[in-house]
This record gives structure tokens, C-alpha cells and sequence, in this order.
């Protein structure tokens, strides 16, 4: 190839691909360069998100309206288990039987409220009879067999004297309601929590009642049980130092044996001081022999007595003979609080079909066992506590939330729990009057 065909093949290439870029360029496939012209249609997608958000929040605003008068869900699968010492059989089986109402309309409440988490709460009641070594045995039945998260019990002061020290080896939450031997909490901490007002609290209440009522009474004499240990430290420690504090002149003490049946020598004892007043410390049944054996000796003087006589119907045990007599108790059923007329009402409605339950009804420990397992339930709920969670972060949960308790809404008044694990509300004082206790105003 020469020069001047190199030159002429060199031109009609150029001209050739100049000629094909053009007819590209006025092709269809060159869409892209009119769409500048359309970008205001571009932003129809974003205006698409501000409009279809507003249906949406519609519909959710809706929904909480609503819940109020949406019944809660029924609790369903496995249950969340706590176990409860209580006595129902023995001499102290009538308070046990009392007792377990507070427990029972709790249960049914958590549970027709949706339960703790979604799961029921299943209360695991055991027979402790007042026996200190029962006691120790249903509770380690409780946490071994049974695996529960918490035990509420048990009653009487010598079963938690000897339950406390155990809670704190098995690391389980313990909560006794009727126990009322001050220092037991406060020396096994800090597993251990009562919902009570123990006689460190009551007593003194009784004690300014008792002295306003009956002024010209100055020297008393103690009659009182120094076998079971809740009386034992009424007699031995807590009444001859408060009588004496409160301006009483204390001329004697005739002391007796739980379960005594024959009071003659007792009460002929009682009379020979020739007190003007008497502070008696027993258990309920014991203290109304005692009263209608005095009443029988004609020696019925001005009496107070302590919270352990509230609960139970002990004004009808006794009958005309503990007519005038004081103490100091936890609760006030006749309180016009509508919450308080309500629960009144509705338990005293199931215990009157209960044979177990000795008639007339008196209410006075019920209420708190009651807002004790309601607390230990709202515990549960606000720790996140399933049947899954596992047995020891249960527990230290639980006790956590029962130490940092403060102004509970409970039936019995604002619960708080002590660093001592003991708790504070307003004592009531009271006196039998026409055969039942009136609360003094």
C-alpha cells in the first residue's frame, strides 16, 4: 500500500466511525439524557413514606384505648412455685385455717390478673402443727424436692426460731406473718423477712391504750406462758420492762405451762398479790381457760394482753369473762377503707363454708398474708421471674426485692421493710367490748 491510499483508508475510517457515533447518539438508547428534565418525578418515592406512616399510627393508638377493659391473659404452662408453713391440724390448727384464706385469695388474684410473666403461681401448703422439727423438715422437703423460689411461714416464733437459720443455710427467701419473738430476722439475715408487727411494736401501743383506759390501775401483776417462746419473752423480758417504763408498779409474776388445762393454783397464786391490773401472755386457747377460770374466782380485773390473743376469735372463746380487756393488733376489719370492706366481705364469704374454720370469724392476720404474697408476686413480675429462671437467681431476686420494700399499698396500711428485715405499718389498738374487739379511736 503507497502512501496516498494509506492516507485515503486512514479518512474513510475516521469518517466511518464519526458517522456511527452520530446515528448512536440520535437513537432511543439514549434515553438517559432527558431524564434531568424528570427529576421533580423522582421525588414521589419519599413523599410515598410521610404519607403512609399516618394510617399506621392510626391504628396503634387504638389498641392501648382498649386494654384497659381487655381482660388479662390466662397464665398457661409450668408454674412458679413458693411453698407455705401453716398449722392444720393440732390446737393451733383454727388459726391455720384462717391464715390460709389470705394465701388462697392471693393465689387466685395473681392468677386471674395473667399471672407472674404469663406463668400461674402454684402455692404449696404444708401442715407445720406448731413443732419446730416439723418445720425444719417441710422446709427442706421445699427447697429440695420441690425446688421453690420462696417460703412463706412459718407461724409460731419457736417453728421460726429454728426455720430463720435454716433459710440462711439453704439461701431461700423465708417469710414468716405471725411469728412475733423480737430479734430472730435481725440475727439471720438476710434471708429471712417478717410481715408482722412484732411485740417491740405492739406492745407499748397496748400498754398507753391500757393505762388511758383504766387510770387508776398501778400495780399489775404478770400471768403469762413461759414455754412457747413468743410468751416466753413477753413474760421474761418485754412486759416488766415496759409496765415499769409506762409508770406501772409490777408486784409479781405467776408463770405457767402451753397446754395447761387446770388454772386453779395459777389464778389463786395471781389473786394472792393483790394487784389492781393484770398483763397476761398466753396463746389463745390457753389465755380463754385462764380468763374463765379467773371470771370462776371472781379475780376479773383491768387486763392487757398482746397481739398474739388477735388472731383468732378469742373474745367468743372466752366469752363475758375478758369483757373490757386490751391489746394491740395489726389490722382493723371494720375500717372504712372500701379495699379493706371488700376483702372483709369476700373472705369472710369463703371461710363461713369452711368447717376448719371456727365461727364467728375474726380477721386479723389474714390481710397481711394476703398483701405478702401480692408483693412477692409484683417482686417476681418486676424481676422478670419465669418458671425457667434458674432456682438460685430466683431467690436472691426475690430477697432483693423483699429488702428493698418501701410503702407497699397493702391492705393493712404502707408495708416498708427494715434493714433488719422486719417491717413497720400503724398498730391498732383494741378492746373487748358487747363480746368482740372494737378498735379505740
Amino acid at each position: 500500500m503507497n502512501l496516498q491510499t494509506g492516507r485515503l483508508w486512514v479518512f474513510l475510517t475516521a469518517t466511518l466511525l464519526a458517522m456511527t457515533l452520530l446515528v448512536a447518539a440520535c437513537a432511543p438508547g439514549a434515553a438517559p439524557t432527558p431524564t434531568p428534565t424528570n427529576a421533580p418525578a423522582a421525588a414521589s418515592p419519599t413523599a410515598a413514606p410521610k404519607a403512609e406512616p399516618t394510617k399506621p399510627a392510626e391504628k396503634p393508638a387504638e389498641k392501648p384505648a382498649a386494654t384497659p377493659t381487655t381482660a388479662p391473659s390466662k397464665p398457661t404452662g409450668a408454674s412458679i412455685k413458693v411453698g407455705f408453713l401453716t398449722p392444720l391440724s393440732g390446737f393451733a390448727a383454727p388459726f391455720g385455717h384462717n391464715q390460709k384464706y389470705g394465701v388462697i385469695l392471693a393465689q387466685e388474684d395473681i392468677n386471674q390478673g395473667g399471672g407472674i410473666n404469663g406463668s400461674p403461681l402454684e402455692v404449696l401448703t404444708r401442715d407445720s402443727p406448731f413443732d419446730p422439727k416439723e418445720a425444719v423438715t417441710l422446709m427442706r422437703n421445699l427447697d429440695e424436692k420441690d425446688k421453690v423460689f420462696a417460703i412463706l411461714g412459718p407461724y409460731s416464733s419457736g417453728e421460726f426460731e429454728v426455720a430463720a437459720p435454716l433459710a440462711n443455710e439453704l439461701q431461700i427467701p423465708t417469710i414468716t406473718n405471725l411469728s412475733l419473738k423480737p430479734g430472730v430476722t435481725a440475727a439471720n439475715r438476710p434471708w429471712t423477712f417478717r410481715v408482722q408487727l412484732v411485740h417491740d411494736i405492739t406492745l407499748p401501743v397496748a400498754i398507753d391504750a391500757f393505762k388511758k383506759k383504766y387510770p387508776a390501775v398501778k400495780k399489775v401483776v404478770i400471768v403469762g406462758d413461759t414455754k412457747e417462746a413468743v410468751n416466753q419473752v413477753m413474760v421474761k423480758d418485754l412486759f416488766p420492762k415496759m409496765l415499769q417504763q409506762a409508770g406501772f408498779d409490777l408486784i409479781g409474776t405467776v408463770e405457767f405451762n402451753q397446754g395447761t388445762t387446770d388454772f386453779g393454783a395459777i389464778v389463786t397464786k395471781a389473786k394472792e398479790s393483790n394487784a389492781q391490773g393484770i398483763a397476761v401472755a398466753g396463746i389463745p386457747t390457753d389465755v380463754a381457760t385462764l380468763a374463765k377460770e379467773m371470771a370462776r374466782q371472781g379475780f376479773q380485773l383491768p387486763t392487757v394482753t398482746g397481739a398474739q390473743i388477735m388472731g383468732s376469735n378469742f373474745p367468743q372463746m372466752a366469752g363475758t369473762s375478758v369483757e373490757g380487756w386490751v391489746a394491740a393488733g395489726t389490722f382493723d376489719p371494720a375500717s372504712s377503707d372500701p379495699a379493706v370492706q371488700k376483702f372483709v366481705s369476700r373472705i369472710s364469704s369463703r371461710m363461713e363454708t369452711d368447717a376448719g374454720v371456727v365461727k364467728p370469724i375474726w380477721l386479723a392476720y389474714e390481710p397481711q398474708t394476703y398483701d405478702t404474697v401480692m408483693a412477692m408476686a409484683d417482686i417476681m413480675r418486676k424481676a422478670a421471674i419465669t418458671p425457667n429462671t434458674a432456682v438460685k437467681d430466683a431467690r436472691t431476686k426475690i430477697r432483693d426485692g423483699f429488702q428493698n420494700l418501701k410503702d407497699y399499698p397493702g391492705l393493712v396500711g404502707s408495708i416498708s421493710v427494715l434493714p433488719t428485715g422486719e417491717t413497720t405499718w400503724k398498730p391498732v389498738p383494741f378492746v373487748v367490748q358487747g363480746g368482740k374487739w372494737v378498735a379505740i379511736k
